[in-house]
């Protein structure tokens, strides 16, 4: 017996507003998980350049999708997205292909997907209407993609290595990016009327 109750995610609310629980077309679905898709495209070219991982807007733009778009659609949107790279177009931050994935930032890509799910379903549960469930399941997003990102480059070079340029130069920025997404998605939730 299933008693999870259907949320409507952000853009459903913000589209029908006053209808109820109307759901998405499956079109409309596919439609906004190629719009995200594209969204991690653009936001993995908005880059420092730093060795061997970059930074980039991409753990951003994760945890907004994720909890803006519940976790059908973000895992979606990073699935596409992912699998775009797979097959070998430019999409990540220094071009694509499976080998890719093999290389050192291949753990955080990894670790995009499991954020997803894990944040989309919070989001589905309605934590990112409130300031501090939000700050708490991005920081539970975080946590997972620091995690395969060091786990993948410390296989390849080393742990200290992989804490050093894999955490270190990154921690402080996107501490502050959970604290912008924090503070953005109940705001943006009032956009809505369906609380």
């Amino acid at each position: 017996m299933n008693d999870k109750v259907y949320r409507p995610n952000w853009i459903e609310s913000f589209v029908f507003r006053n209808k109820g629980d109307l759901k998405f077309s499956t079109l409309t679905n596919v439609f906004t998980i190629i719009i995200c898709s594209l969204l991690l495209i653009v936001s993995a070219k908005i880059k420092v350049n730093l060795y061997p991982v970059p930074m980039t807007l991409q753990p951003l733009a994760i945890l907004m999708i994720a909890m803006l778009c519940g976790r059908n659609i973000a895992v979606g949107s990073v699935g596409l997205y992912l699998f775009q790279g797979m097959i070998g177009l430019p999409v990540f931050a220094y071009g694509g292909g499976l080998p890719y994935l093999m290389g050192p930032t291949g753990g955080f890509l990894f670790g995009f997907l499991i954020a997803s799910i894990v944040l989309g379903e919070l989001a589905d549960r309605g934590w990112g209407k409130l300031f501090l469930k939000s700050i708490l399941a991005m920081l539970i997003g975080m946590l997972i993609i620091y995690s395969f990102g060091i786990l993948q480059l410390s296989l390849l070079k080393g742990f200290s290595f992989a804490l050093l340029k894999g955490f270190s130069p990154f921690i402080i920025g996107d501490l502050y990016k959970v604290i912008l997404a924090a503070l953005l998605l109940p705001q943006i939730w009032k956009l809505t009327k369906n609380k």
